[in-house]
């Protein structure tokens, strides 16, 4: 098992499982069979402020580009391709009316549209909301699993 924590992205191989726990963060799972890999990035903003091609997930936009970049893929590739996106809860600010507004709604938007961009097939998509996720991405199988984590209310 390989967590995979904020600003985070790895590929597994051999039989490793990758796990991440998302709040407002976005995690972005590639499932990539036909290559016997799949890879897992932990997003923590939408979007980066400069173009960088340095490896890392804190931003969407870099998390997509590092996935890419870390598991070979090329665009002939893409027809094997499956994407996984989960996350992107209302975990700052429960009581808001414009849940879209928030970091969580527009990280799983931009994940969203990052992938498109590329022509990935979306596997499964799961965000928003007022709960938290924990997702796995298993490289024994090449499956995922996806399990929500429901908000404590009235602790404290």
């Amino acid at each position: 098992m390989i967590d995979v924590h904020i600003g985070e992205v790895k590929v597994a191989k051999n039989g490793e499982v990758l796990k991440a726990i998302l709040g407002s963060c976005v995690g972005i799972g590639v499932i990539w069979k036909a290559n016997k890999t799949c890879g897992l990035a932990h997003c923590l903003l939408p979007e980066s402020p400069t173009r960088s091609y340095e490896i890392g997930a804190r931003f969407v936009d870099q998390a997509v580009r590092s996935l890419v970049a870390m598991m070979k893929i090329q665009p002939s590739d893409s027809a094997e391709i499956s994407v996984v996106i989960v996350g992107g809860g209302n975990m700052t600010n429960p009581s808001a009316s414009a849940n879209a507004t928030l970091v969580g709604a527009a990280n799983f938007k931009n994940a969203m549209r990052e992938i498109q961009k590329l022509s990935l097939h979306v596997l499964h998509s799961e965000g928003g909301g007022d709960v938290g996720r924990k997702v796995w991405i298993d490289a024994r199988e090449f499956t995922y699993q996806v399990e929500e984590i429901p908000r404590i209310v009235g602790v404290g």
